[in-house]
């Protein structure tokens, strides 16, 4: 897991959009590797990897709920911004 999700979130857009950036790569880290585990799966010979495909999942909706409190924070923070 990034090691950045275990802090509170940022106070800056910028450092807040940089994690979104490394939670997305980190997302397409894990889809890679859902299509490779998917791909060498063969069921004729017992060669399977459910557990591996479902903590995978997991993991992506996970950093995808990490992602959206990014987004919610920047949306505050302009928010904030502009009503100054």
């Amino acid at each position: 897991m990034v090691s950045f999700l275990q802090s509170p979130l940022p106070e800056t857009i910028a450092e807040l959009e940089d994690q979104i950036a490394l939670i997305e790569e980190t997302q397409g880290q894990c889809m890679r590797t859902i299509r490779e585990l998917m791909a060498r799966e063969d069921p004729m010979h017992g060669v399977a990897f459910p557990a591996e495909i479902h903590e995978l999942h997991q993991q992506k909706n996970m950093l995808e709920t990490h992602k959206e409190f990014r987004k919610v924070r920047i949306r505050r923070l302009r928010f904030q911004e502009s009503g100054r």
